[in-house]
């Protein structure tokens, strides 16, 4: 990534001199109560990434129980280590963690749900569009696809290996997986990716190129890999070439 290097905001001349004089005098940008504001929020957001990244704010604590935790988190600051008395207590902290962690692991798969429904219902809208262009045909199994550029190879079959580039984005062009971007072939055998997509490249030959539109169920349904681009009832578009049958 280019870093560009900071400008400066004006040059010393005697305006310049004048104006920062007048913003000294003034406060406004470099005084002492907003110097305050500024570590507030800085410290602030400090107390929030450690409360977003240790999963204590989808626990459901009481009020009364976060002044609790975060008196505790200020003495163990202070103290550097854990002392015997609070050592003794693992056992119900333990058990009480795990309780917590079933209410957050509920309230996630929860709200999963929600955003499946919605990226779904996104997904059909789409498809339904997508349905009325005569270049694209449907598979029985559910995957829409469209021949981009006749092969005049072979069609894998689901007992092959194939080489190919291929780009994956979802409906709306974020991309989350491509060999064109890497700029080196993929392999993979048939059998051992995703139904929509294997079916799809059945319908290509070697040398040909085919655009596959791959509703949820036939790709990573509600329960795509944690944390990566592609969200629960995404649907995905492939843009394939199929080089090689191996």
């Amino acid at each position: 990534m280019k870093i560009n290097k900071i400008q400066p905001i004006a040059r010393v001349t005697k305006a310049g001199l004048l104006l920062t004089s007048m913003i000294i005098l003034s406060g406004s940008l470099f005084g002492q109560d907003d110097k305050k504001i500024e570590d507030a929020e800085i410290y602030g957001a400090i107390g929030m990434m450690f409360a977003e990244g240790s999963g204590l704010a989808k626990m459901k604590f009481t009020d009364e129980q976060i002044d609790l935790i975060l008196a505790g988190m200020k003495k163990g600051i202070t103290l550097g280590k854990m002392p015997p008395e609070a050592q003794a207590l693992m056992p119900k902290v333990q058990q009480i963690m795990m309780e917590k962690m079933k209410i957050a692991r509920a309230a996630e798969q929860e709200g999963m749900k929600g955003l499946a429904a919605e990226n779904k219902a996104k997904s059909k809208e789409y498809l339904t569009l997508l349905a009325t262009d005569e270049k694209v045909k449907k598979d029985p199994s559910g995957f829409y696809y469209e021949i981009l550029r006749e092969g005049k190879g072979p069609s894998p079959t689901m007992k092959d290996t194939v080489r190919l580039h291929y780009h994956g984005t979802l409906i709306d062009g974020t991309v989350f997986d491509s060999s064109v971007d890497r700029g080196q072939p993929a392999s993979f055998p048939m059998n051992g990716v995703i139904k929509g997509f294997s079916g799809g490249l059945t319908k290509t030959n070697v040398g040909g190129k085919v655009k596959i539109y791959i509703p949820s169920e036939l790709g990573y349904g509600d329960n795509p890999r944690p944390g990566g681009k592609i969200k629960p009832g995404d649907m995905l578009i492939f843009e394939c070439e199929l080089l090689e049958i191996m």
